[in-house]
């Protein structure tokens, strides 16, 4: 199936968050939502060396496809490396080359919102990871470092002409991170220029946005955050409901006790719970004592006490 037709399909995509996309998140996203999940970005320089903590990252799983990986880096050659050892070892759906994440730590390796100051070598990544794999290639970026440096037109021109298949576009620049306005009238001025697909990305939370995000034309809107706080945000949205008050009580619980069983066995039963409360403190809102709860999940590292709360918090 080409890409754009698979689209068509499942023209929701969630993104690739560090510290959230592993795999119990993403089988969890599997209850609501078969389209395409990007894992956790991986470091290009990690998969050369083979490091173990980073290939755990994209060790995709046959009930979870179809899944992206996408990568980061700053060398041309180590993304040529890294296509080559991961298209060896795991089975996914497509590739994708972060441009756009802002996180210090990133732009110090000259990776991410870094190439947009960098175009050359951006350039040469898209290109060399082009010419490594067949597989259905992505690049996500921003509309440029800040707004005195857009560069979204000349990174459309860069990926049309290396054969891109498909282009998502974060409606910010890297200086504003994730705060202000997302730019919808330069994501569909992109759209309009585009010979390529282009997925619109940036605060799609509910109804309101995910109209917002649409009406600029794009092919598909990616979800990030309000994913990682609604999973199910995705069936909401193509049910035409908002997530919040989307599912149950009972169904609420359900979800996260799927999920902390997930972590706990994807982490061999040590260290689960830390991960997981986030994401029993994210579920609750709109429920009433909310806040109460937060309180008390966040002060015990006991896992039955936990179990106990979620179920007398959800009943």
């Amino acid at each position: 199936m080409k890409v754009l037709d698979f689209l068509k399909s499942y023209p929701l995509i969630g993104a690739p968050l560090a510290g959230i996309t592993n795999y119990p998140f993403r089988k969890l996203v599997r209850l609501f939502y078969n389209g395409l999940i990007f894992t956790e970005m991986v470091s290009v320089e990690g998969v050369k060396r083979g490091n173990r903590q980073t290939l755990k990252l994209i060790d995709v799983k046959s009930d979870e496809n179809p899944v992206g990986i996408q990568l980061f880096g700053g060398n041309p050659d180590s993304f040529s490396e890294a296509v080559r050892v991961i298209e060896d070892n795991f089975d996914f759906f497509c590739f994708d080359i972060n441009m756009g994440c802002p996180v210090k730590k990133v732009l110090k390796s000259k990776a991410g919102a870094y190439l947009l100051t960098d175009l050359k070598t951006a350039m040469g990544i898209i290109s060399a990871v082009r010419k490594a794999t067949r597989k259905p290639l992505f690049v996500k970026t921003r509309l440029g470092w800040d707004e005195k440096n857009l560069v979204y037109k000349e990174i459309l021109k860069i990926c049309e002409g290396e054969g891109v298949d498909i282009l998502t576009i974060h409606g910010r620049t890297k200086s504003q991170l994730y705060s202000g306005k997302v730019n919808y009238d330069a994501i569909a001025e992109i759209k309009s220029l585009s010979k390529i697909p282009i997925i619109g990305n940036g605060d799609v939370v509910d109804l309101k946005t995910f109209a917002l995000m649409k009406n600029t034309g794009v092919d598909a809107v990616m979800i990030g955050r309000g994913m990682m706080k609604s999973p199910w945000i995705f069936k909401s949205l193509m049910d035409n409901k908002d997530p919040l008050g989307y599912l149950k009580p009972e169904e609420t619980k359900n979800t996260l006790f799927f999920l902390l069983d997930e972590e706990k066995r994807f982490r061999n039963g040590k260290y689960f719970l830390a991960p997981f409360k986030k994401y029993a403190v994210w579920f609750s809102k709109g429920f009433k004592n909310s806040s109460d709860f937060r309180v008390k999940i966040y002060s015990t590292d006991d896992e039955n006490k936990i179990r106990e709360l979620i179920d007398d918090f959800y009943k």
